[in-house]
């Protein structure tokens, strides 16, 4: 079931309503811009609830499966991003000193907001900062690899310090 693109989050958390399902890849440009592929629709199930205190929160999980680009082979990596987050929908600027510090906020000023946009935002904290196949699966591991010397016990690294360390002995 696709999410709806636009949602009253203080209407849904005070009828303590979950959504789950997904938002089509083409309502997450800034994802789209960020990595080579997006592989499938984002899926995400939000619980919207009163909390304690009686503020309105927003509990949820997102998952997508993007394409990106190995910063060590240059090779296409697939990867699975995954996102929990907790918010607290404020009206201003001037409630941010009433959100709670186990809530990320979330402003919300008009009675409507974009959900597909709160949703890219989560995820894309979610990026890492620098993509790399695993150790063994990645064409650029070549200053990792070892291999039996001459004398044939010990394993010596492929490095460029390799040349000082036979003239050391």
């Amino acid at each position: 079931m696709a999410l709806p693109t636009l949602i009253d989050p203080r209407k849904l958390a005070l009828q303590e309503v979950i959504l789950e399902g997904t938002v089509n890849v083409e309502d997450l440009p800034r994802l789209a811009s960020s990595v080579t592929a997006i592989c499938a629709p984002l899926w995400a199930s939000v619980q919207f609830k009163l909390d304690e205190s009686r503020a309105k929160v927003a509990l949820g999980n997102i998952k997508v499966p993007v394409e990106t680009v190995c910063q060590r082979c240059l090779d296409p990596l697939k990867m699975e991003l995954q996102a929990e987050f907790a918010a607290q929908v404020i009206w201003s600027e001037d409630h941010l000193n009433r959100v709670a510090s186990n809530y990320e906020p979330w402003l919300v000023v008009d009675k409507m907001t974009s959900f597909s946009e709160m949703l890219e935002d989560e995820i894309l904290l979610a990026l890492p900062l620098v993509n790399y196949h695993n150790v063994g699966e990645c064409t650029g591991d070549t200053f990792m690899h070892e291999e039996v010397d001459a004398a044939g016990d010990e394993t010596v690294s492929d490095s460029p310090f390799n040349v000082l360390q036979q003239l050391k002995k």
